[in-house]
């Protein structure tokens, strides 16, 4: 027919709220009439969103360090430091037992003066160490007659003696024995065996600022003491422990003597 256009469409799907694509088919007119030309929306795709996109926020500003500003970062905790032991220091003055035995009394180190001569000095072999005799510029003599005895095992140099009565003296008043032993948090025990012949002895103990005393007289004779002292103090510190001759009553060797130490 004449003038006649025919389009052939595609219909939607049904039951589907979606556009279909449109064709369009235009029969050519005769001689010089073109048909116009329809324009058709472009074919439909599905709608697929964006990936989501995480927004990050921007870089902080630098942060102004003042070179003298104190740290303000809290110190790690940690258990506070012990308090030093506060020291101790006592002294006593008892009898000397008949016999004493060295090696079960001074667990830590003990010593023995004189045994054969006056310069000999036995002490714990393998021990600590720990007593040490101020030997000074004082002469001393040697004795054989100690009205109590000494026994130990496990020495040196001697390795073992059994019921000695000796020790060593020094005459005049003022003569003087010293000793110096090691502190310890922990107390320690010393005894001191030491005595006077016709002579008053003074024993001094000094420690960490702390002293005592405590003293023997004998006018006619002998007489020996175990003196005791207990004493702690910081690492550091040293017992000094002082026998001194104040006063004689012999005109030419009135004196004082010592025997033995023992340290546990």
């Amino acid at each position: 027919m004449d003038g006649q256009r025919v389009l052939v469409a595609a219909a939607a799907f049904a039951g589907l709220a979606l556009t279909a694509t449109v064709v369009v088919a235009i029969a050519r007119q005769p001689d010089d009439e073109v048909a116009p030309v329809l324009s058709t929306a472009a074919p439909w795709q599905p709608f697929t969103p964006s990936p989501a996109v995480t927004v990050l926020p921007p870089d902080p500003l630098p942060t102004s360090v003042v070179a003298d500003s104190p740290a303000t970062t809290s110190p790690a905790s940690s258990s506070p430091a012990p308090k030093p032991a506060a020291p101790i220091l006592s002294l006593t003055v008892a009898d000397v037992p008949a016999t004493v035995d060295l090696a079960a009394e001074g667990t830590r180190d003990w010593v023995h003066w004189g045994l054969n001569t006056a310069e000999a000095l036995d002490r714990k072999s393998g021990g600590t160490g720990e007593i040490q005799d101020d030997r000074g510029t004082a002469t001393r003599g040697r004795y054989d007659n100690n009205p109590q005895l000494f026994s130990w095992t496990g020495g040196t140099p001697t390795a073992a003696a059994t019921r000695t009565p000796t020790g060593v003296y020094s005459c005049g008043a003022g003569s003087r024995f010293t000793l110096r032993i090691p502190a310890a948090p922990s107390t320690r025990t010393l005894h001191f065996y030491a005595g006077v012949w016709m002579a008053q002895g003074q024993m001094t103990v000094s420690l960490a600022g702390k002293q005592a005393t405590a003293g023997l007289e004998n006018q006619q004779a002998i007489r020996t003491g175990r003196f005791t002292i207990r004493f702690r103090a910081t690492t550091g510190n040293d017992l000094v422990v002082t026998w001194t001759a104040t006063r004689v009553f012999h005109p030419t060797c009135g004196n004082i003597d010592m025997q033995a130490a023992t340290l546990s």
